[in-house]
């Protein structure tokens, strides 16, 4: 016998998960790929991120929220030194433009 009490429980687009609208996920993966350091430390910092992001907006201030997820970042950028200086004022300055149009386009 085969049917749902057999399947794994996936979530449906019904369900309540907190995401992030498509042209986000693409602009922030976008972001990231134009970093000069790759690989699996900056890929779970950019995972953390869009999951803040997701759950932004929930609070009375959706840009103190982006700031708080924005900052959470650098901070973990800086404090594993993944990054220089200037590409990490560039990737602030990237980020603080697509929080700007994620809050316009509400």
């Amino acid at each position: 016998m085969t049917g749902p009490a057999e399947q794994p429980a996936l979530p449906s687009t019904t369900e309540d998960t907190a995401s992030v609208p498509g042209w986000v996920e693409k602009s922030v993966n976008d972001i990231f790929a134009a970093l000069p350091g790759q690989g699996a430390p900056l890929n779970a910092l950019r995972d953390a991120y869009l999951d803040c992001l997701a759950g932004a907006g929930r609070g009375e201030d959706i840009d103190a929220e982006h700031d708080s997820c924005r900052q959470a970042l650098l901070d973990q950028v800086t404090e594993r030194r993944l990054l220089d200086t200037a590409a990490t004022q560039a990737l602030t300055q990237r980020l603080e433009a697509l929080e700007a149009d994620i809050t316009a386009n509400l």
